[in-house]
């Protein structure tokens, strides 16, 4: 299942480059917040300081970094912007992903892997993530979604392991 239909873009050639939004369909929120302007400012505020380091890339981003899965069991919540709370509803369509929970409570949720998000002790210790917001969409990234659930059962199985 990982081979087929994840190994393109997370286990390949194109870990640490940039997938273009239009492939992925995330929300672009973030990329438009974050123009080549900004980093211009922010290289130049760190130069000033006296700062020796390797600037921030100078040109408008167009998509998001592939990035290596191993450990992904561990990274919740998912998609550049932390709106999916589990790896089970990232592979769900979207409309079906929850639009409101709760992000940073630390208990484990081992069958859909990712933290408890929607039980009062999440409320209690966790921070309201509501998807409706601007920039927080959980749209996108719909690979998987039309996986019978045994498929997506052993999809999830796999990605625990690595």
């Amino acid at each position: 299942m990982f081979d087929k239909n994840c190994a393109a873009c997370h286990a390949s050639a194109r870990i640490g480059t940039v997938l273009p939004l239009a492939e992925v369909g995330t929300d672009r929120n973030r990329i438009d917040s974050w123009r080549g302007q900004s980093a211009i400012a922010a290289n130049k505020a760190v130069k000033d300081m006296g700062v020796e380091r390797k600037g921030l890339v100078e040109a408008d981003p167009t998509g998001y970094i592939a990035a290596f899965l191993d450990g992904i069991w561990l990274k919740a919540p998912y998609l550049h912007n932390g709106s999916v709370p589990t790896l089970r509803n990232l592979l769900e369509p979207a409309a079906q992903r929850p639009k409101l929970f709760y992000r940073g409570y630390d208990v484990y949720d081992p069958a859909n892997v990712g933290f408890i998000s929607k039980r009062p002790e999440a409320e209690r210790a966790g921070t309201k993530y509501e998807v409706e917001r601007k920039g927080n969409g959980n749209q996108g990234h719909e690979l998987g979604v039309a996986f019978p659930a045994q498929e997506r059962d052993a999809l999830i199985e796999f990605v625990k392991t690595h």
